[in-house]
């Protein structure tokens, strides 16, 4: 599904040449929920970046459904992030001006999908988080809770390989976060999506099947928390 082959990511300030990412392998599959955590420095932002065709490597493989992504162009990096990734983020970044399902349909426009189709698929994501009620609404005019679960209607809406949360229960109170992550497992488990949900959280880790840790730019740990809570 996912492979990342010898990752390394150096930056250079004249004659500075500093190691964010080392030669960095590690394997997901379709259907998996993994959380991905890391201190600062740990090159987790890095990390996410080059998985969300946000960023290329210094050196490396990466590739998705067997698809070698590092060597597309820029336009057509572009289109793969639109037709492989989905985001989410902790600031939702929805359009304040739109309703909720012309936010979440956006991703289809960007492709060129027609207006009544990316209607019909956005409100029927929608239905699917619990907002069918809401289609109509404006961010300004929905919770906090309520505006990420349109951030991941909108992430989902493409049908993507990979769903990219980036700290998406932070800014939300512990009962409204809790309902985030179940929502997260319900996705996943009807859409066989894979989802990577980046966070400083154990309690969120704790809820993924697999959880891997960044340190200083390598792989520390990869493991199940029920088989490490055996040991």
């Amino acid at each position: 599904m996912l492979e990342l082959r010898h990752i390394s990511k150096t930056y250079r300030i004249g004659p500075i040449e500093t190691a964010i990412l080392s030669d960095l392998s590690i394997t997901f599959s379709a259907g998996e929920v993994v959380s991905i955590m890391g201190g600062s420095g740990s090159g987790k932002t890095t990390f996410m970046n080059i998985v969300g065709l946000l960023d290329k490597p210094t050196s490396g493989e990466y590739r998705i459904n067997g698809q070698d992504v590092l060597s597309a162009t820029a336009d057509r990096l572009s289109a793969l992030r639109n037709q492989l990734v989905g985001f989410v983020f902790q600031s939702y970044f929805l359009l304040p001006r739109l309703s909720a399902w012309r936010n979440v349909a956006l991703p289809l426009l960007y492709r060129g999908t027609s207006d009544g189709e990316a209607r019909r698929r956005a409100l029927a994501i929608l239905e699917r988080v619990g907002l069918g009620d809401r289609c109509d609404h404006k961010p300004s005019e929905l919770s906090g809770g309520q505006r990420q679960r349109v951030a991941i209607a909108r992430a989902l809406v493409g049908a993507p390989a990979v769903v990219l949360a980036d700290e998406p229960t932070g800014a939300l109170d512990p009962a409204v976060a809790q309902g985030i992550m179940d929502l997260f497992t319900e996705m996943n488990r009807e859409l066989g999506v894979l989802v990577l949900i980046i966070t400083h959280d154990p309690k969120v880790a704790a809820q993924c099947p697999r959880r891997v840790v960044l340190r200083h730019g390598r792989i520390f740990e990869s493991v199940e928390p029920m088989l490490e809570l055996a040991h």
